[in-house]
């Protein structure tokens, strides 16, 4: 008998432009042919055991039939689309759900596209867990799904504002295959040599053996056995539910902390079914999906990355290197930088500065790497903002500029370089398109300071790609640092012609100019 991946089944969507990879188990040996509507694709291929086979390109196309003809078995896959394929990878931001965002009822109301379709790949962290969880999404869970009334819920949102975009711009078929899982770092979604064999990297085997050199096992599946119930548990799932809608009340918000704290403390005992255990999710997650034609990868995470700020730029390079690989091309990565933040349910994004600056290093210096800015999008007292629309828009713009080659502004304003003169500090910005704005009445989130001590300053106003600070205490023989959205939280608001707002940055003058 010839069993394809989970995720080759009826309504799926594959790649188009691109030889289509398909793989499985067979029984026995068997010969195969492969037809695309009736036009056969590939003749008589012997395959055994795991096999895998190699589909020549294919234009888009919507409602296909894929046969499958073994010398003992036929497979029809129905309802099937070619078009554009896209990994949505990441942790709770990217996973967010429709459901959740600012414009859900409207959005959910209006959705009728059956080639705008979702798989959202299971969030297991051991081989037999998909038998026996109960998880609060997993009725969407590895399988194919049109973006409809019913279904549109449990898209994800930031997927759905991409994948429209796509859809309206190109007309094909668009999907997007969700590989995602809420509060998880980059560490887990690496193969695990990449870390051990990495003198920087090596802390998160490092740490993760310290936390397990005494590990009973017997009584670890236990204790995660009574974890993961409390995850599904009423009680959990009422309070995560109504803190994602962004909705939870002051009491209900007191009472939620020492329930997450029980999660992440003692809930949650770290082992090899922790999702956060070093390559855990490319074991479980990735390595399910690893190979299946897609255009590339838009990613979205960061946020538990914070303990170890200072190396996420390696981190999320070798992760990027790991999922390459995998796929044994060069995917484009678009990816979000974290949003603005101040305090949500016990955490903080006091690190979230140093997490940005690393980001921003791995687009300057991995080749096919690219990043949206949503400095205006945050939220202070919220860990996910509402408002997904920027992301997945700023994403798609990404993506028509750098992937499809649209000749279109598609990226966040960038500081340049600046002069000083006695009275005026004049910054120049890339990507300022036909000039910068400022909405509103008075820049935010700028600060100059000289030798730790803040500047005033009296005016901003730009000038086609220039910003233009006026101050008397600005002078061209004083040591100056700026800074622009260089906090956890702030009300970025500065701006291209194009609508994207500017990327935080830093720039000293004077004699430790840099």
């Amino acid at each position: 008998m010839i069993r394809l991946a989970d995720i080759f089944t009826d309504g799926m969507t594959l790649q188009r432009q691109k030889p289509i990879r398909i793989w499985g188990h067979t029984d026995c040996p068997q010969t195969v042919c492969i037809a695309l509507n009736g036009k056969v694709l590939v003749e008589n291929e012997h395959i055994e055991e795991d096999f895998s086979l190699s589909l020549p390109a294919q234009q888009a196309m919507s409602d296909a039939v894929l046969a499958i003809e073994g010398t003992n078995d036929r497979i029809e896959l129905k309802n099937v689309d070619i078009g554009e394929v896209w990994i949505a990878g990441g942790q709770s931001n990217m996973e967010f759900l429709l459901r959740y965002d600012a414009e859900a009822s409207e959005q959910i109301r209006t959705a009728s596209d059956p080639h705008l379709r979702f798989y959202d790949v299971g969030e297991y962290t051991f081989e037999n867990e998909k038998n026996i969880t109960c998880k609060d999404n997993s009725n969407a869970w590895d399988r194919w799904l049109s973006f409809n009334r019913e279904t549109a819920e449990y898209f994800s949102a930031v997927g759905v504002y991409f994948a429209r975009i796509l859809r309206e711009t190109y007309d094909v078929p668009v999907a997007i295959v969700g590989c995602n899982w809420g509060g998880t770092t980059a560490s887990a979604w690496t193969e695990e040599s990449l870390l051990e064999n990495d003198p920087v990297l090596r802390v998160y085997m490092d740490e993760y053996r310290k936390a397990t050199e005494n590990l009973d096992m017997d009584e670890y599946i236990q204790k995660h056995a009574e974890a993961l119930a409390f995850l599904e548990s009423k009680e959990m799932i009422r309070i995560m539910r109504r803190a994602m809608y962004g909705n939870i009340s002051l009491p209900e918000y007191i009472r939620a902390i020492p329930v997450l704290m029980k999660i992440s403390k003692a809930g949650m005992p770290i082992g090899p079914r922790y999702q956060n255990a070093p390559g855990v999710l490319y074991c479980t997650m990735v390595s399910r999906i690893a190979g299946f034609s897609c255009r590339g990868v838009i990613w979205y995470q960061g946020e538990s990355d914070d303990t170890h700020a200072e190396i996420y730029d390696r981190l999320f390079s070798t992760m990027i290197r790991c999922w390459r690989n995998a796929w044994k091309e060069e995917l484009p990565f678009l990816f979000v930088q974290l949003a603005p933040f101040g305090k949500w349910l016990g955490n903080t994004g006091e690190m979230y500065p140093v997490v940005r600056c690393k980001q921003e290093i791995v687009s300057k210096t991995v080749p096919g790497v690219w990043m949206a800015s949503i400095m205006d999008a945050g939220d202070r007292k919220d860990i996910h903002p509402k408002q997904k629309r920027p992301a997945g828009e700023r994403l798609a713009l990404l993506a028509r500029g750098k992937v499809y080659h649209e000749d279109i502004l598609c990226e966040a304003p960038e500081f340049a370089e600046a002069v000083v003169q006695d009275g005026r500090l004049v910054l120049r910005f890339a990507n300022a398109g036909e000039g910068l704005s400022i909405r509103g009445k008075r820049l935010n989130a700028f600060e100059l300071s000289s030798k730790d001590r803040p500047l005033r300053w009296q005016k901003a106003s730009v000038n086609g790609d220039l910003l233009i600070i006026e101050g008397k205490e600005i002078q061209k023989d004083k040591k100056l640092e700026v800074r622009y959205a260089w906090s956890s939280w702030c009300e970025a608001n500065l701006y291209s012609s194009a609508g994207l707002c500017a990327k935080p940055f830093e720039w000293k003058y004077g004699a430790d100019e840099i």
